[in-house]
């Protein structure tokens, strides 16, 4: 529905005239005619005096509505393929979307993530604080902004520049459980069943990760101890079904030395 429609609706509601708002607005009834049929627009002076004279919000008055919006953000993110093999086509994507959806935070922490993973030279490192600080002034969502700072923290440690890591890492809270293991705590049935295995599957992605992180910081001997540990681990989770795909995708990365791209 378009301003004018909405003026007209909302004017029929209250069962005031063209001449009565007219003259709460000090403009002629033509003017008023004219937003109705559409032939003009209101000044954006005149929106804040519509909303109080017929007692709605702005997002009301200009039909915005936020959970179709949210919705549709969605459907765009699901379809840019992010997660796959082609970070740079994901991105140009949501780039086109984002210019329907301006500084929409999960377009926007989408293309972040996309980035990310395109910049291993650093070429980006500015261009991805950039948005991220938009994102951290902007959105309201308080997992989306811890996503944010982990990838603050891990660009500024990129780039060399420790103390602006531990900065940001600083502001990341400290959580010592997940929302799949509280969920599959108190459901039942399917449910429960899913979180589960979405809570296993973290669970052995991440102490991989540490293991891998342990590794880093030893000697000769004790890598080699540790891989054959990670071996012997590998080896153990690919007897399950349930685990055989997480196993067999993180000991691909360990071999390759690409281990933390899970972590990230």
């Amino acid at each position: 529905m378009n301003i004018g429609a909405k003026i007209r609706l909302l004017r029929k509601e209250k069962r005031v005239t063209q001449e009565e708002l007219a003259e709460y607005l000090h403009i002629s009834s033509q003017a008023i005619s004219k937003w109705e049929t559409g032939s003009s627009c209101p000044d954006i002076d005149f929106l804040p005096k519509l909303a109080i004279f017929f007692g709605t919000s702005l997002d009301n008055l200009l039909d915005f509505n936020q959970s179709q919006v949210d919705a549709a953000v969605e459907a765009l993110v699901a379809e840019s393929g992010r997660g796959g093999n082609d970070p740079a086509a994901s991105e140009a994507f949501l780039r086109q979307a984002l210019e329907k959806y301006p500084n929409n935070d999960l377009l926007l922490t989408c293309i972040l993530e996309d980035m990310q993973e395109q910049n291993a030279d650093k070429s980006r490192s500015a261009e991805i604080i950039e948005i991220g600080e938009r994102v951290l002034s902007c959105s309201k969502d308080d997992e989306m902004k811890i996503d944010v700072l982990r990838i603050l923290a891990e660009t500024y440690h990129g780039m060399g520049e420790q103390a602006m890591a531990e900065f940001y890492l600083a502001k990341i809270p400290g959580l010592h459980f997940l929302y799949y293991e509280i969920a599959a705590a108190i459901q039942r049935g399917e449910r429960r069943i899913e979180n589960v295995k979405k809570t296993e599957n973290l669970c052995i992605e991440k102490l991989i990760c540490a293991l891998w992180m342990r590794r880093e910081e030893a000697d000769a001997l004790q890598r080699e101890q540790i891989d054959r540990q990670a071996c012997e681990m590998f080896a153990f989770f690919k007897n399950y079904p349930d685990y055989a795909h997480i196993a067999e995708t993180m000991e691909g990365l360990w071999n390759a030395g690409t281990i933390m791209e899970a972590y990230q």
